[in-house]
């Protein structure tokens, strides 16, 4: 009994270990890690304000709606400042309308609204 026992768990051993071995050669993959600037060059930069209500913290809601607007293609650049509840920004008015910035805010949440927003000289 105990033989069957020690031979079935040599057994068992032997294949756990050579099943688990594997031949094939590792596979090595190359990633580029150079820094590559991209500029980006708006065909009809255009500056814009608008008042953004419903805010009602700084870290939560104004910074959340300045990364979706920073991260929005066409837009160069947006700062939300919570205390005045404003937001202005550059964008490309070539390949966005003021409606379509406006609808960024709005999308963030339902509880933005985008009030009196201009375009700047």
């Amino acid at each position: 009994m105990r033989k069957n026992l020690f031979l079935n768990f040599i057994g068992f051993l032997f294949l756990t270990l050579s099943a688990c071995k594997n031949s094939a050669a590792p596979k090595t993959i190359v990633v580029d890690t150079s820094p590559e600037v991209t500029k980006v060059v708006f065909e009809k930069s255009q500056k814009m304000s608008m008042e953004i209500g419903g805010m009602v913290c700084a870290m939560g809601c104004a910074a959340v709606i300045e990364k979706n607007l920073n991260n929005t293609r066409g837009i160069m650049a947006a700062k939300v400042d919570f205390e005045t509840q404003k937001a202005t920004l550059t964008f490309d008015a070539a390949s966005l309308t003021p409606t379509q910035v406006t609808e960024v805010v709005l999308n963030t949440g339902e509880a933005y609204a985008v009030n009196n927003f201009e375009l700047l000289d």
